[in-house]
């Protein structure tokens, strides 16, 4: 995804029905930690669009706690997408 932008922005527009102009060099391995004792994450694949983020990750086992980790990401994305005082407004959509 990394190296094939324009692939990714295809896969992102297959999968979710919507049409996206152009994206940001998608960022492999996208690692989020809100602070040293705080449980971090890595993103198999993160980019961004005007206005939009997107985060696609891969699964290869069933995993039980699916709902709840997506929550959590969620959560990392929009809490990085923010600054000190910004108004939740100004959330991207993901």
């Amino acid at each position: 995804m990394k190296r094939e932008p324009e692939l990714c922005r295809q896969l992102l527009e297959l999968l979710l029905h919507i049409e996206i102009d152009r994206i940001e060099i998608p960022k492999t391995e996208f690692a989020l930690q809100e602070s040293p004792d705080s449980k971090g994450i890595r993103l198999d694949v993160y980019t961004k669009s005007d206005g939009r983020v997107f985060d696609i990750e891969m699964q290869t086992t069933k995993r039980l706690n699916l709902a709840k980790r997506s929550r959590y990401y969620q959560s990392m994305i929009d809490g990085a997408s923010l600054t000190a005082g910004a108004d939740y407004n100004e959330l991207k959509d993901s």
